[in-house]
């Protein structure tokens, strides 16, 4: 049989076995673009400008790895090989399944400054209504989606209609050019980035966030002087149009056979992954993993305090550099090591993830004790506690019985800066000499202490005259 020249039926056949025999190449590309995703984005157990309510730079990369997933036979589908921001694929509905679907959640689910990287309040600081913070938190959220208390968070989802879509949606130029339209609120990051002037740097081919210009060019400030940073789809056209990658798949059936071998093109002809390929794949989406599901990082409420010990002694830098160590170095790993290493403002160095400030936020709002009340009452209880003994407050705080009083919100508003900072930050003091709340916070690391204290007869609950057998028993001990 003599193959078509030109598009043929006759070709769709030998094209769609050369599409399965791409499976492989293909799902082994997804896992390594999911694992760049994930280098990217930073921890997801810690806020940051990557990694909060809505679409964020952070998210592009996740839906274009999942799509790639779903559809390894066809890349014309998924999009697989295509930029994240393609302005002409985007505005005439061409571009793949992975790139669409974000653009639809960019539309959909924007982000809000009222529930950022710092406080989303009333939720997170929560506004106590029982005074058990677990329970006070889901009936905030419930509160918060709809009625005379929707968070403006949830009021901007879903706004965007359908049929807008379908015709072809422009997202606003920045948050003042088209004040009408759903996603206004949200096309300036409210959080953030690591980069220069808060912004979202661009990595690991993923595009971060731009500054606002005006028409000459020049960058745009507000009221305090600092820098709006745009979304990457600020200004662009997006047309939803979700069969026309299938149309372009079957296009492509039809097109004359490449017989070509792992050819520079991988949309085209045979592509094989070798061993060495897996395995470097596999090595990068496992400390990809770690990067941001780790979750004994400072700022999440799995690890108290500053999180100074984590299990074994082992932070994220740590376990990642012993998968580098395993076999022939990464380029992909060696990267966010780098980035991690760099001397910079923030702990994370230069690598996607919560700034100084924004961790702070996560211990303060996060790391709560099982009950929350007001601050009146919560200074009542904690008084209470004091009379009975000086460091009653502190065993009550620290083992997360009750929520330190000194993060309790709503929290203040930098007169500096005119973003909301949590009540606790010290601006310009190194992450590791950051003082949490009144007590502390939640963190068992202090209950050992606590303990000493409570018990010494100097706070009161033993008799003085247990002075000198207090002082030979501790003589025992040289800790």
């Amino acid at each position: 049989m003599r193959l078509a020249a030109e598009g043929s039926l006759l070709n769709i056949p030998f094209n769609l076995f050369q599409d399965f025999v791409n499976v492989p190449y293909n799902e082994v590309q997804a896992a390594n673009l999911l694992a760049n995703s994930f280098f990217f984005t930073g921890s997801w157990f810690t806020p940051s400008a990557t990694n909060i309510w809505g679409e964020d730079p952070g998210d592009p990369g996740h839906f274009m790895a999942v799509m790639d997933f779903m559809f390894p036979f066809a890349p014309e589908i998924s999009g697989q090989y295509q930029p994240d921001f393609d302005e002409e694929a985007l505005a005439n509905g061409t571009a793949g399944l992975g790139q669409q679907t974000a653009m639809l959640a960019a539309a959909m689910l924007p982000v809000n400054p009222s529930c950022d990287s710092i406080q989303c309040w009333p939720m997170t600081p929560v506004n106590p209504i029982t005074g058990l913070t677990g329970l006070d938190q889901v009936l905030r959220f419930v509160e918060s989606l709809g009625g005379p208390n929707q968070l403006p968070l949830f009021s901007h989802w879903l706004q965007v209609p359908l049929q807008q879509l379908f015709e072809g949606y422009t997202f606003p130029e920045g948050p003042t050019s088209d004040p009408d339209n759903p996603t206004s609120a949200g096309i300036a990051n409210p959080n953030e980035g690591i980069g220069p002037n808060g912004s979202v740097p661009d990595s690991y081919g993923f595009t971060g966030t731009r500054p606002l210009t005006d028409a000459e060019g020049n960058i745009v400030y507000d009221e305090y002087g600092n820098q709006i940073n745009l979304m990457p789809w600020a200004g662009l056209t997006f047309k939803f149009d979700p069969l026309n990658p299938f149309q372009q798949w079957f296009d492509s059936l039809l097109q004359p056979v490449n017989w070509s071998v792992n050819g520079d093109d991988p949309t085209v002809g045979f592509h094989l992954p070798t061993f060495a390929d897996i395995g470097q794949t596999m090595k990068a989406f496992t400390a990809g993993l770690v990067v941001d599901f780790n979750p004994f990082v400072a700022g999440s409420p799995f690890c108290a305090g500053l999180c100074t010990s984590p299990p074994l002694g082992l932070t994220t830098l740590d376990l990642v550099k012993a998968i580098q160590a395993m076999g022939e170095p990464n380029p992909q790993i060696q990267q966010w090591i780098d980035l991690t290493e760099q001397d910079a403002a923030n702990a994370v160095g230069n690598a996607n993830g919560s700034t100084d400030e924004q961790v702070m936020a996560g211990i303060s709002a996060l790391q709560t004790g099982v009950f929350t009340f007001d601050a009146q009452t919560q200074n009542d209880i904690i008084d209470l506690l004091a009379q009975i003994n000086p460091y009653l407050p502190n065993l009550a705080v620290n083992s997360g019985l009750l929520t330190d009083p000194g993060l309790l919100g709503p929290w203040p508003v930098n007169p500096e800066t005119g973003y909301l900072m949590p009540p606790t930050w010290t601006p310009g003091v190194p992450l590791d000499e950051q003082m949490i709340g009144d007590y502390g916070g939640r963190d068992s690391s202090l209950l050992w202490e606590d303990l000493v204290n409570f018990f010494n007869p100097s706070a009161g609950m033993l008799t003085p005259d247990f002075d000198g057998l207090w002082s030979d028993f501790g003589s025992w001990f040289t800790f």
